[in-house]
């Protein structure tokens, strides 16, 4: 008899048909919410048992639910579709009713007259708030700005940027540019409460860069001379990564996902 139950699915599968990446999937497993069983071979097999757990933590997440209280064991499983229903039913409510303003709005530019004020006010709160500006910016202090802006372009390869000096000639700050995103660097304030590394001595902050090649990347940290905090090693979230202290005692973590066998083959 036929059936459109599927058989057991690899982990590359079922990221395909979800639209989860396969980091997200091993990230449940980290946290004991997933635990797909394994082939002879050691991949995963993602049974209907294991996806029916996966909804069941998909939808408890999507209706606002925190990682942390999410209970894939103690959800009623039919009062919770009953709620994704009712979400979905008003989300398609909303839907029609701007669909039915948007045409309104069509149907008088068809005849030659512009939208009523009204109109136009209708379809800017159908547009919803205006998503929050964010610039990709991280900001560092250190005792010497300047020096620690050569240490990063030299040893990581960022890019420099301008450093502002007091009329003493002293910076006190300085950036630089790594990918799409910028890294500030202010000078000590104990006005502030805002001291290097180098200060406290211990580092309360460490900064994650994604790279395209971590193993050409510490090869060239490594070269330069600076101190690598631990080699490139595999970690279990899924990327390959290693630590380096800038001069200051300031940690630096390089990564870059692993694109083991089983993500390529699955």
């Amino acid at each position: 008899m036929p059936t459109d139950r599927p058989t057991a699915l690899t982990i590359g599968e079922v990221a395909a048909r979800t639209g989860l990446t396969q980091r997200t999937l091993r990230y449940y497993e980290d946290l004991g919410l997933l635990a797909p069983a394994r082939t002879d071979g050691g991949r995963r097999s993602y049974d209907a048992g294991t996806l029916d757990r996966l909804y069941r933590i998909r939808l408890q997440r999507s209706l606002g639910t925190l990682v942390a209280e999410v209970a894939p064991d103690q959800v009623d499983l039919l009062a919770i579709a009953r709620r994704h229903l009712a979400d979905l039913d008003t989300r398609l409510a909303q839907t029609a009713r701007e669909r039915e303003r948007v045409r309104a709005v069509e149907a008088r530019l068809l005849e030659g007259a512009g939208p009523t004020p009204t109109e136009l006010l209708d379809l800017l709160a159908g547009l919803g708030d205006e998503p929050v500006a964010v610039r990709r910016l991280t900001l560092l202090v250190y005792r010497d700005v300047e020096a620690m802006q050569r240490f990063l372009v030299e040893a990581f390869g960022f890019a420099p940027g301008p450093v502002t000096k007091h009329g003493t000639g002293k910076a006190v700050h300085a950036e630089v540019f790594v990918g799409d995103g910028r890294i500030w660097m202010h000078h000590e304030s104990p006005r502030h409460r805002l001291a290097s590394p180098a200060t406290t001595g211990s580092s309360t902050h460490c900064v994650a860069i994604d790279v395209d090649d971590v193993e050409a990347h510490h090869a060239r940290t490594a070269a330069w001379g600076a101190e690598i905090a631990y080699e490139p090693r595999d970690m279990p979230y899924g990327v390959r990564e290693y630590g380096a202290r800038d001069p200051e005692g300031g940690l630096w973590s390089f990564m870059q996902p692993i694109e083991s066998a089983e993500e390529i083959d699955e």
